[in-house]
């Protein structure tokens, strides 16, 4: 659901536990042009070929490709996430509601 530039989403999958568990709903800000994206913000991603994804940033590389991560040890690794260009980050994370 959107409402005026706000994304309400539940979470599947434990990827980014314990801070976001399964199930749980984050409030993403898709005005992406009122903040700079940062590592260690938490992102709403339309990857290529896994689809819609939240994730930790874990850097910025000098090209303005941003790297990101899953907070679980068992998520997929920076290199295989890959860069993503800022034209792919939907949002920013604002609240999760934990269930």
């Amino acid at each position: 659901m959107t409402v005026l530039g706000f994304k309400l989403l539940k979470v599947k999958g434990h990827s980014m536990f314990p801070k976001i568990p399964q199930n749980s709903y984050v409030l993403v800000n898709q005005w992406l042009n009122l903040w700079r994206i940062k590592p260690d913000q938490t992102i709403l991603i339309k990857h290529q070929t896994l689809g819609l994804i939240i994730k930790t940033v874990a850097l910025i590389d000098r090209y303005g490709f941003i790297w990101s991560k899953g907070e679980n040890p068992s998520s997929l690794t920076v290199e295989r996430i890959g860069p993503v260009d800022k034209h792919q980050i939907i949002g920013k994370v604002l609240m999760i509601i934990k269930q």
